[in-house]
């Protein structure tokens, strides 16, 4: 007997959230290599297209389903704020090194807040995740 497939799984909750989120203009691939950053999960929205890369870390599958859930919610609404974001991203030559430099670690902080105030408030609404044991 094989094992299920915890990405098909998770790509399975990912289009189920997509619906919900009204997002389902967006192709979202799950890489099967770990990110590298240094955080649980990041996704990489393209600066033109409606497509986007998600990214787990080894970590991510260490935590509680909960927290995974809470993990992935938040990367999904950061594709809801991505067009600002990329926005604000394009004044960094026009702002100049120093001004970035004082300007975008504040940005990226409550852009961040903001982020993580809108997954508080939709979690709710999001299906269960479900993912099989590794």
């Amino acid at each position: 007997m094989t094992r299920p497939d915890r990405y098909a799984a998770l790509e399975s909750w990912i289009a189920e959230t997509q619906r919900v989120l009204g997002l389902l203009e967006w192709t979202i691939t799950v890489s099967r290599d770990a990110s590298d950053l240094e955080a649980w999960a990041d996704i990489a929205p393209h600066s033109q297209a409606a497509t986007a890369e998600l990214r787990l870390s080894a970590d991510f599958w260490r935590q509680s389903v909960d927290k995974q859930r809470e993990i992935l919610s938040h990367e999904m609404m950061h594709l809801i704020t991505c067009r600002a974001d990329q926005t604000v991203e394009a004044l960094e030559d026009a702002l100049g090194s120093l001004a970035w430099a004082t300007f975008e670690p504040q940005y990226e902080n409550a852009a961040e807040r903001a982020v993580d105030r809108l997954c508080r408030i939709i979690l709710p609404l999001l299906p269960p995740l479900r993912l099989p044991k590794a």
